[in-house]
């Protein structure tokens, strides 16, 4: 398929309702852009870490965004943070407005983190935040949650202290939004089979893991459990009829480049992505992705003929993908994931979408 063919197919796929999560080429570091549905008839992308600040306002361009939600520093690492205080400008010199940044408020020394800091703190308009786990926003029917920093990693930011990448903050999207069990309905009006009828709505499901590593990942299954069976005679909900996993995704943006300490066979399991993505280089001086994390995601794949790896760059020329977009129409709807192939010294191809 040509990039002319992509851009035709995403334009036909592309609806009011799409929700569209864009990880750009970057090379050994993060730029993600997710495209929501108008918020009150106005176009809004949020941006999640941004290393290339050219590349990534290049897309926004395209886009014609008229806010930003959310901008987010998932860590002060500069291959995440490096374009971020650039974007910011930009965005103020453009007039679009920013609602809120996220940050994981570990306490980094590094200049370009410092001057990110201070150049927020001449913008209070701009909302800041330190989220933690089980902090929500939802933009127009798309939960933003977040999964990490616990508090227990959080408090020993100043303390005990953390590796920085566990200090990570890692987002699901859900589209639509969906609550375990509808608690504001009584037993006598609400029935088992009513409440797995409900439970059985599809829904589109991301998971952006940042760069965050095993302790993360070992908070993050301990504080959103899936849904087991106790000794209460009183549970409203049956979990033969309801299969709560809070953490299945349909796409997971594997943390750390694919690296073996970003996360493991396991955690893969409990995740079970239709799709990953991996933001690696070409030529990346780690040797990411790591031998041990791909055959982590090959063993969970439900289809041998269809991984359902990208990656933005790799050593092997067969295996790069260069930019990644994936598009959710709607529940009940696979995703639709489009590679352009580009550089990392050109932008990516996008169409317009209205």
């Amino acid at each position: 398929m040509t990039v002319s063919d992509v851009r035709k197919s995403i334009m036909k796929n592309m609806r009011r309702d799409t929700l569209a999560l864009i990880v750009l080429n970057v090379g050994d570091g993060d730029a993600i852009i997710v495209n929501f549905p108008p918020k009150h008839g106005k176009k809004a992308c949020a941006v999640v870490d941004c290393y290339d600040t050219k590349k990534t306002i290049a897309a926004l361009e395209v886009l014609e965004p008229e806010v930003i939600p959310v901008i987010c520093a998932t860590h002060p690492h500069y291959d995440h943070t490096k374009g971020l205080s650039k974007l910011i400008k930009w965005c103020v010199m453009k007039d679009i407005p920013i609602e809120q940044f996220w940050d994981s408020g570990f306490r980094h020394v590094s200049k370009t983190h410092y001057d990110l800091i201070q150049l927020l703190r001449e913008h209070p308009d701009i909302k800041f935040f330190y989220p933690t786990s089980g902090f929500e926003y939802t933009i127009n029917k798309v939960r933003m949650l977040v999964l990490s920093p616990s508090i227990h990693l959080k408090n020993r930011y100043d303390t005990f202290g953390i590796n920085i990448n566990n200090a990570s903050i890692v987002i699901k999207l859900e589209y639509p939004p969906r609550d375990i069990a509808q608690y504001y309905r009584s037993r006598e009006e609400a029935s088992e089979k009513d409440l797995a009828e409900e439970e059985r709505i599809r829904q589109n499901t991301i998971i952006l893991g940042g760069d965050a590593q095993f302790s993360a990942w070992a908070r993050i299954t301990d504080e959103f459990p899936e849904l087991q069976r106790t000794q209460n005679r009183g549970q409203m909900i049956d979990p033969d009829l309801i299969k709560h996993r809070p953490l299945r995704c349909q796409v997971l943006k594997v943390p750390h480049h694919m690296s073996k300490h970003g996360i493991s066979l396991e955690m893969l399991e409990v995740l079970r992505p239709r799709y990953t993505i991996g933001s690696c280089s070409n030529d990346s001086s780690h040797g990411f992705p790591h031998e041990l994390t791909v055959k982590a995601v090959e063993d969970i794949r439900r289809r041998n003929t269809d991984k359902g790896m990208r990656f933005t760059g790799h050593r092997d020329n067969n295996q790069r993908c260069g930019t990644i977009m994936a598009l959710f129409k709607g529940a009940g709807t696979r995703p639709l994931v489009y590679s352009f192939g580009e550089t990392v010294t050109k932008n990516a191809p996008l169409p317009k979408l209205d």
